[in-house]
């Protein structure tokens, strides 16, 4: 896919990779939640213009989920709507029907759904995927669900479909993320919980029009962008062209934002 980069003088930004609604954090060992307001609210302090967002509540419960993502989307347009899909729970024909009523892609968390990335239930989410272009983001982690040399077989396997490695391999080497990169043109990465050197290296590695800047906001609650140390890094490590495909290019041409 080539991706074609602006020369406006403004810099638009497209947070790639953030939530709404609730679950059990075991990173923090309680409940949170989070309502589009409070993640609008972290983007206006951060002067994020849109942000592709998952209902994070579809873990306990897929399809109540997206149909209230679907409405919060209606609501707040500058909320980029994403299917979670969980394989063997959401049919295919949903997950269609959910991208025709405007959802630009699909979110699919191995490790909280506890299957892997590269099973058979996959299967039939990207095969939609497949026929329709829509995006497939995978949590990307350094475990027996999700982990990089898994989804480079799904990328294998799917050519067609676009693949984003969430994360760059959380909990592991970043560079097991940025090697499959490498090997499948088809596959991207989002910079959320990813080291900043290690982002800069993916941009040098892969090239910056496959690489997405994501946050997993507004996780960690208020001042969450002020914690992200990858948009700074960016801007002082890759050039003004590079940095805007990251940052906007990239995410509005995969989610064909406006």
């Amino acid at each position: 896919m080539s991706i074609q980069y602006s020369e406006a003088t403004t810099l638009r930004i497209c947070d790639c990779h953030a939530h709404v609604g609730h679950f059990y954090d075991h990173m923090s060992g309680r409940f949170v939640s989070y309502s589009p307001e409070t993640l609008l609210s972290e983007m206006d302090a951060a002067g994020v213009d849109l942000a592709v967002v998952s209902n994070i509540s579809a873990i306990e419960d897929p399809e109540g989920a997206n149909d209230e993502m679907s409405a919060w989307a209606r609501r707040y347009p500058r909320l980029i709507p994403l299917v979670w899909a969980t394989p063997g729970i959401t049919r295919p024909e949903k997950v269609l029907e959910y991208l025709g009523m405007g959802f630009r892609g699909v979110k699919l968390h191995p490790t909280a759904g506890k299957y892997r990335a590269d099973c058979s239930t996959v299967r039939p989410v990207l095969d939609v995927c497949r026929v329709t272009q829509a995006p497939a983001l995978f949590h990307c982690a350094a475990d027996e669900f999700s982990a990089p040399a898994l989804l480079g077989q799904v990328a294998a396997d799917y050519p067609e479909a676009p693949i984003i490695l969430a994360h760059m391999n959380m909990f592991g080497s970043a560079r097991d993320a940025i090697a499959v990169a490498e090997g499948f043109p088809n596959v991207y990465l989002d910079t959320s919980w990813a080291r900043p050197e290690r982002v800069v290296e993916a941009v040098r590695r892969v090239g910056a029009d496959r690489v997405l800047w994501g946050t997993d906001a507004p996780l960690g609650g208020t001042g969450h962008y002020r914690r992200d140390r990858a948009r700074e890094y960016l801007e002082e490590h890759v050039g003004a062209m590079e940095c805007e495909a990251v940052m906007w290019s990239n995410a509005a041409c995969l989610f064909c934002l406006e």
